[in-house]
């Protein structure tokens, strides 16, 4: 199958103290529709209690959830003007502006994806939602909009950095490059970033959209906040009125544990 993205992924985790720990499984990509399931164990007797046939819903409402608090704490405030840059079509860039809508007010979104039937689709469904859907042939026109999410399962670069990218100000959730070798950032764009942010510092080294540019040298693993420090680290939670900071998500157990 040509453009072939599927995978299985396995988490587990727990927080302590709570009454269970988690493993989730999780599966999907193209050509393939998402599932997956959680198992819910004790953690006093480690029996299994509860096994939850989510099809993978909860993954992509965890994700989705982790998009819109980054955008909260590190995006510009969107004006009404303003659009959200989608890169890409699927199911998780329609979750993305689920829970992005509790956080901004604005309504405006420019999509590219590579299908132009499933763009079509998206921008019917999303606009039956409330949103307003512009789409785009050129997704380095997403680079203009002060939020951008990515969602794709890219593994060569699809944003790039270029003359008129060179003084952004905006901020970049990436969701898609969840796995190693995924990437929908040239690691140059990573780069010429002001702020770095990742939901794991030692996940990012080794998947996400940082891992080739940490990897190339490009920057150091110094650079990249944990988002869970934020509010212990000056620089990251500085708001200043022109910064590009971009957020790296790949996804951690603790998230299916709260969810």
């Amino acid at each position: 199958c040509p453009n072939y993205a599927a995978q299985t992924c396995v988490k587990s985790g727990y927080i302590t103290g709570s009454e269970y720990y988690v493993i989730k499984v999780a599966s999907g990509g193209n050509p393939h529709e998402n599932s997956g399931l959680v198992q819910l164990y004790s953690q006093r007797t480690g029996k299994l209690a509860v096994l939850l046939l989510d099809d993978g819903l909860l993954t992509e409402i965890r994700t989705a959830a982790a998009g819109a608090l980054a955008a909260k704490m590190f995006a510009p405030t969107l004006k009404a003007t303003d659009s959200v840059g989608m890169l890409g079509s699927g199911i998780q860039a329609r979750f993305q502006l689920r829970y992005l809508a509790h956080v901004t007010d604005c309504r405006n979104v420019l999509v590219w994806g590579r299908t132009e039937e499933k763009v079509n689709k998206y921008k019917r469904d999303m606009e039956a939602e409330g949103w307003q859907v512009q789409t785009t042939n050129d997704p380095q026109r997403l680079l203009r909009c002060p939020l951008i999410v990515t969602t794709t399962s890219a593994r060569e670069p699809i944003l790039k950095l270029d003359g008129d990218t060179e003084r952004l100000n905006c901020h970049i959730n990436c969701i898609g490059a969840d796995a190693t070798g995924k990437m929908e950032l040239d690691p140059m764009l990573v780069a010429a970033s002001d702020l770095l942010v990742a939901d794991s510092k030692k996940q990012t080294r080794e998947r996400g959209e940082f891992e080739e540019a940490i990897s190339r040298g490009l920057v150091s693993l110094d650079q990249v906040v944990e988002i869970g420090n934020v509010n212990t680290d000056g620089e990251a939670s500085s708001s200043p009125s022109k910064r590009f900071s971009i957020f790296d998500t790949s996804g951690v157990a603790v998230q299916d544990c709260v969810v």
